[in-house]
């Protein structure tokens, strides 16, 4: 028994051993570069090229007008009423019942000055006068040239008769009449024109001047009234 168990010997493994191998990172490639992009040429480039040279013309020529108009931006002129005859101002009845026309006639002298470096063409202008808020007086002004650092006197006259309805400017009339002076806006709207180097320009000019006026003494010669009134200016 103990023979057999010598010889019941273990089987030895024949074969070799093989273990699992240790996983590899894959190799790292660089994609390769791009190929250059192809060199446009014939019509369509030179068309490119036209576009371009057009543009930064434009832009350039763009530029270079708001810096002159910057630096040689107009200013608006400088506006005095020097004088004014009224001769007339009265109140008579009118054609309909609460109403009353405001007969006048005034004649106001505005001198103009033009403190830039080139001059302004008045191409078209008017002057109107109001009281207490009503338009009651017209006047065309005759086209005119204001030179450079010149000024000029503008002769707005005024005459005829206007209907009053509005009850505000009745009693203003009634109280100013007893005060012994009349409030009177006179107006100058113009369109304008003027040359900045080679570039030209239009705007349009309002003028305002508030007056203050004597009552007129009817059974005397219109006096002509001192003013020297500044005068607002929109331009």
């Amino acid at each position: 028994m103990a023979g057999y168990e010598k010889q019941q010997q273990q089987p030895q493994m024949s074969a070799p051993y093989y273990a699992y191998p240790a996983p590899q990172q894959p190799a790292y490639y660089a994609p390769p570069p791009p190929p250059p992009a192809p060199r446009r040429s014939g019509p369509g480039c030179f068309l490119c090229f036209i576009f371009k040279i057009i543009a930064i013309a434009v832009i350039a020529l763009g530029a270079l007008t708001i810096v002159l108009w910057l630096i040689l931006r107009p200013r608006a002129v400088r506006a005095t009423a020097v004088s004014a005859t009224l001769s007339r101002f009265d109140l008579a009845d009118g054609p309909s019942a609460g109403g009353q026309l405001l007969q006048y006639n005034l004649t106001v002298d505005i001198r103009v000055r033009n403190p830039n470096r080139q001059g302004i063409h008045y191409d078209y202008a008017e002057a109107q006068a109001s009281y207490d808020g009503e338009r009651f007086g017209y006047d065309p002004v005759d086209p005119f040239y204001l030179e450079r650092k010149g000024e000029r006197t503008v002769t707005a006259a005024f005459g005829g008769s206007s209907l009053v309805n509005d009850g505000g400017a009745l009693r203003s009339y009634r109280r100013e009449k007893s005060d012994g002076f009349y409030s009177v806006k006179v107006r100058l709207y113009a369109d304008l024109s003027f040359k900045v180097r080679v570039f030209n320009a239009r705007r349009k000019s309002k003028i305002s001047c508030t007056l203050r006026l004597p009552v007129p003494n009817t059974s005397a010669t219109p006096v002509t009234t001192q003013l020297g009134t500044r005068c607002s200016v929109g331009f």
